[in-house]
């Protein structure tokens, strides 16, 4: 047990009081004037010295009196842009150590900024985005629990202030291109009328890259067009790859944007998240052939997506800089989850082809394949760049972070940390944990404490699958493609040779020293009853403010009959 450290008493000097100086009548005229130069030498002096103090205070103190001592006070507000991959997998980029894939726009970004390679996000779409927007832990706003699908009468509470509604009182213009998912039965849950000053995307989980009408898990009758610019669908724009849509409205939004206006653009890209049952990877042949050393066609069409999510990426940079904004700029990139691969057919979904090799687990799993993301962050305004991080963080930290940033304290309730200090400077990360999962209707519960990780449950299908397994590509993983020296490179044991305790996850709780095991092979539970106790109590004190989460059956009113055919609100 920790003794608890006793306050050190405060000492206080004892300062004797001055003599006065008494004047009597043999004081001569000379000495009476010189006491008094003296003493308003003294007193200017003193003013000064206040003054100075007064000073130094003011300039090293936030404008906003909500915010920390030291907090930086830039001359302009920055730019914001977080760009969010979909279902990218651990080792699609090359930073991570895999040449198989390139990414050499994504990689300049890690390179020339910061690594996260202890980020993490949820476990599905759904529940990331929200935890980003919201600041807050899934379980405090009912989302944890799977995603939302595009005919549920149900979205993110209305009156929860989102991040995009907090920068438009700071005055950022706020943009967003690309997919939501967060709800959209009723129109106010829609991004407009959600802080973004302009909206060009889609409103549903999932979607065709060409002609942008959704179909896998939709039934008969509900099949609807989704893309939309602002309030107006976009029927105009059907052929054109989503990818390369997206970009295009990304960049059109930097260039037209006034720089000493500050700006905020959230690009939450389709890639490389599948598209259909028929066609589950879509992607244009120019990107497909940039990869004939993959053999496997599913791995090289997906390659071909991430190819054009990379050169989005460096889009987005060239306009930034092009049009002078770059300079003032923090730019994010993450995945929203974990990469979806060849183990999401057996949950009857369209077969994906990510990588989170050597992590355990996949999308929609607890495990590290499904939570730890890849993620990284540029900015000339960092001050220690071109290095790895360790420290942990979570996607609920952008969310106070971005607010510092922005001059705004943090609001109550709010789950996420101001991350700068830890990024920019490398100074130590204030999050020591972080609430992975409560979900009583997938019976999983997963925390993570300092270097421990508690998993109690995992999702088990119809047929009996569970996704725990470490997964290679289709064709196997090769290891000429793998360069364990690479900045971000996690290696682990050899699978095959390596000791393994294993754990009846869904009887008992399991336990991982995450920072010496990240491929999560050793339960460490019996070890350590103590810290399995301790991250019970925590799991429980969740639990008390957790909200309900379930799906609910598609509503009727949602049929494409009664809504134009278009994926839109249907709810008063």
């Amino acid at each position: 047990m920790i003794s608890a450290i006793t306050p050190a008493t405060a000492v206080s000097p004892q300062i004797s009081a001055p003599k006065l100086i008494s004047f009597s009548k043999d004081t001569s005229t000379k000495q009476t004037l010189l006491y008094c130069c003296s003493m308003a030498a003294f007193l200017t002096g003193l003013v000064v010295g206040i003054l100075g103090i007064y000073c130094y205070y003011w300039a090293h103190s936030s404008t906003d009196p909500r915010l920390p001592l030291g907090s930086p006070k830039p001359t302009k507000k920055p730019h914001i842009i977080f760009i969010l991959a979909d279902d990218l997998g651990w080792s699609d980029v090359s930073f991570h150590g895999s040449s198989q894939i390139p990414t050499p726009n994504i990689d300049s970004l890690a390179n020339e900024g910061v690594i996260l390679n202890s980020f993490y996000a949820q476990y599905m779409c759904t529940p990331s985005r929200a935890a980003l927007l919201t600041g807050k832990y899934p379980t405090r706003v009912g989302l944890q629990h799977y995603v939302l699908g595009a005919l549920e009468p149900r979205g993110l509470d209305l009156t929860v202030k989102l991040l995009p509604q907090y920068l438009q009182d700071a005055g950022y213009k706020t943009h967003m291109v690309g997919k939501w998912h967060l709800g959209m039965y009723r129109r106010e849950m829609t991004p407009l009328f959600r802080g973004f000053d302009s909206f060009f995307g889609f409103y549903s989980g999932n979607n065709d890259y060409y002609n942008y009408t959704p179909t896998a898990k939709f039934p008969p009758g509900y099949v609807k067009f989704d893309l939309w610019d602002n309030l107006e669908p976009g029927w105009k724009y059907i052929g054109q790859y989503a990818t390369e849509l997206f970009t295009e409205k990304a960049v059109d939004r930097i260039l037209s944007h006034n720089p000493e206006d500050p700006f905020f653009l959230y690009l939450p890209q389709i890639a490389p998240h599948w598209a259909s049952f028929a066609e589950p990877i879509q992607a244009p042949q120019k990107y497909v052939d940039r990869f004939p050393h993959i053999t496997h066609e599913g791995r090289r069409k997906y390659a071909g997506s991430i190819a054009a999510l990379d050169d989005s990426v460096g889009q987005v940079i060239a306009a930034l800089k092009s049009k002078g904004m770059y300079e003032n700029s923090i730019v994010v990139f993450s995945s929203d989850n974990g990469g979806s691969g060849f183990e999401n057919a057996f949950d009857d979904l369209p077969a994906a082809h990510a990588s989170n090799w050597p992590l355990r687990g996949a999308k929609t799993s607890q495990w590290e394949g499904g939570l730890r993301v890849t993620a990284c962050i540029a900015s000339p305004l960092l001050e220690k760049p071109k290095r790895v991080s360790n420290q942990l963080f979570h996607i609920t930290d952008w969310f106070t972070t971005f607010l510092r940033l922005a001059g705004i304290g943090k609001p109550n309730e709010i789950d996420g940390y101001d991350i700068w200090d830890s990024i920019s400077r490398d100074r130590p990360s204030p999050r020591t944990e972080i609430l992975h999962q409560i979900d009583p209707v997938w019976k999983e519960y997963a925390l993570r404490w300092n270097q421990y990780k508690l998993v109690i449950g995992s999702y088990t299908n119809a047929s009996g699958y569970r996704i725990d397994q470490w997964y290679s590509e289709e064709d196997g993983f090769d290891p000429t493609f793998f360069d364990s020296t690479a900045k971000g490179a996690i290696t682990c044991e050899d699978l095959e040779t390596a000791q393994r305790i294993p754990c009846a996850y869904t009887e008992e709780p399991c336990l991982y020293d995450i920072h010496n095991d990240p491929c999560e092979y050793r339960n460490i539970a019996a070890d350590k009853p103590d810290i399995v106790g301790l991250l019970m109590v925590k799991l429980n004190e969740y639990n008390r403010t957790a909200l309900p989460s379930d799906r609910l059956p598609a509503d009727p009113r949602a049929q494409a009959s009664l809504t134009q055919g278009l994926c839109q609100p249907w709810s008063p």
